[in-house]
């Protein structure tokens, strides 16, 4: 089979956007795996809290999962982090279902391809695997943009829980 001068033609078009594409999925890529935690675009969000009660204080929508555990519906709540406790209330409950001290975690960014931009673990909670945000949590479809944004908030919890004592992780 020869290539045709017509065949060219119709061809250019079709390899040029896929050329874009592949371009485009690369630098999202690089741009994500440069600083996978990144740095916090803004402080903690402030929480009102009494006073008396050091280090940064920050509230964030959370999606909380055991490892290992797949139920997409379940685990969304409320994350706290205030005078050195870290403290998760489910959408569904009027009280903390844990509260524990930061100084207790572990914690580490995952990978951009994971199902959740972090991974914490104690002895009291196990690993578990979170997403946060400061904008509600999608729970049926999935958001590019959105997701991106998240792994910029993932940066700034991770400081907050530098900044209280917890082990960061990789």
């Amino acid at each position: 089979m020869s290539l045709t001068l017509p065949t060219l033609v119709y061809s250019l078009p079709i390899i040029l956007v896929m050329a874009a594409v592949v371009a485009v999925v690369v630098w999202v890529v690089v741009r994500l795996s440069r600083n996978p935690a990144g740095t916090p675009s803004r402080p903690p969000r402030p929480v009102a809290f009494p006073a008396g009660q050091g280090g940064p204080a920050g509230q964030w929508n959370a999606h909380v999962r055991r490892d290992g555990h797949l139920d997409p519906f379940s685990g969304f709540g409320t994350l706290t982090l205030a005078g050195g406790m870290l403290t998760f209330v489910p959408d569904d409950g009027t009280s903390a279902s844990w509260s524990l001290p930061s100084a207790a975690f572990g914690v580490w960014s995952n990978s951009v391809l994971a199902n959740s931009d972090l991974t914490v673990d104690s002895q009291a909670t196990g690993r578990l695997l979170l997403t946060v945000s400061h904008e509600g949590i999608n729970r049926i479809s999935r958001n590019n943009f959105k997701t991106l944004r998240e792994r910029r908030t993932s940066g700034e919890f991770i400081q907050a829980m530098r900044a209280c004592g917890a082990t960061i992780v990789g």
